[in-house]
């Protein structure tokens, strides 16, 4: 089956346009004022769930796509990833942490504890870029092949 290198990059462009405004909302406010303005919360709440998706999309369509690999799910499609090589397993590493923290926005959005969500993402975030990196290498080696 032949990856769709279109789609990959529209996913791609999705989570750097996301990765701007996670910056731009910390490098504009304060953590305080993050924390007290709840519309700030969503944004960037809302951003790591599109963020999270497109992650998972990408993920699912060049494992079932290049290498034939069904996923089970957001932490099953990082698992495999690494397993076959398409993100480095330290990658996977900082990403299963986000995705257990998607999965708890998604589905159990009231106990989200705010601080600490800002804290790991102001920590963490740059992953994100590290995963665009690290696709990028990799539809450049299957490219050459």
């Amino acid at each position: 089956m032949k990856v769709d290198r279109k789609r990959i990059q529209q996913y791609l462009v999705e989570i750097q346009a996301n990765i701007r405004e996670i910056e731009d909302l910390f490098s504009d406010y304060t953590d305080e004022a993050i924390l007290r303005d709840r519309h700030l919360m969503k944004s960037l709440k809302y951003s790591l769930v599109e963020v999270s998706e497109a992650i998972s999309l990408v993920l699912q369509h060049l494992l079932a796509k290049h290498l034939g690999v069904p996923v089970k799910g957001y932490i099953d499609s990082v698992r495999k990833a690494s397993e076959n090589n398409l993100i480095s397993e330290g990658l996977a590493s900082s990403l299963k942490p986000f995705f257990d923290f998607r999965n708890s926005l998604v589905h159990r959005y009231w106990m989200i504890d705010d601080k600490k969500l800002l804290e790991n993402c102001k920590g963490g975030y740059k992953d994100f870029q590290e995963f665009i990196k690290e696709i990028e290498v990799f539809l450049e080696k299957i490219q050459e092949a």
